[in-house]
């Protein structure tokens, strides 16, 4: 007798339950269609802004990250009024152990429309922050190519293929 009492409020809370869910659907279920068209921070490991790594991006790995080749690019759009204010480029990074220790240092650089940014030197493994200030002129127009480059990679070994620079977890451009 106590079980067929519990299918109603059982039913009750299934049927609660389901309404509930049409209702956060409509906000919280939306399908993306393709890649978003103003994409101004792309983060490594989002198959949605894939494209945005240009150049010198191996495969995502771990959903987060990514490995670079000694050479690399992304392409952003600049955020809205940096043609007018400028922007401020952030990486945030990670060097590691590896190739600290094949090389004891990594100088990482960049440019921007052919002006050079100030490089960086990274010492020692560990997680970092790439920040530089782009000039108002640098950032005209839809889309901006940002190329980098570090002076060490490691060496392919163990069957890899790859040359491996440093590891990227995102790249973007931020308003000032």
């Amino acid at each position: 007798m106590r079980r067929l009492k519990a299918l109603p409020r059982m039913r009750s809370l299934t049927i609660s339950l389901f309404v509930v869910s049409l209702f956060l659907c409509p906000t919280g279920c939306k399908r993306r269609h393709g890649p978003p068209a103003v994409v101004t921070d792309a983060r490594a490991g989002d198959p949605q802004v894939a494209g945005r790594f240009t150049e010198g991006f191996y495969a995502i790995e771990a959903n987060a990250w990514r490995w670079t080749a000694k050479d690399f690019a992304v392409t952003l759009n600049p955020p809205p009024h940096a043609a007018e204010r400028g922007a401020r480029l952030v990486m945030h990074l990670v060097i590691p152990d590896p190739v600290i220790q094949h090389s004891k240092f990594v100088e990482l650089s960049s440019s921007i429309q052919g002006l050079k940014l100030d490089p960086q030197v990274f010492a020692k493994a560990g997680q970092y922050t790439y920040e530089r200030d782009v000039p108002a002129d640098k950032l005209q127009g839809k889309d901006v190519r940002i190329d980098f480059a570090v002076d060490h990679t490691l060496p392919p070994e163990n069957g890899d293929i790859r040359t491996l620079g440093i590891i990227v977890n995102e790249v973007g451009l931020v308003a000032k």
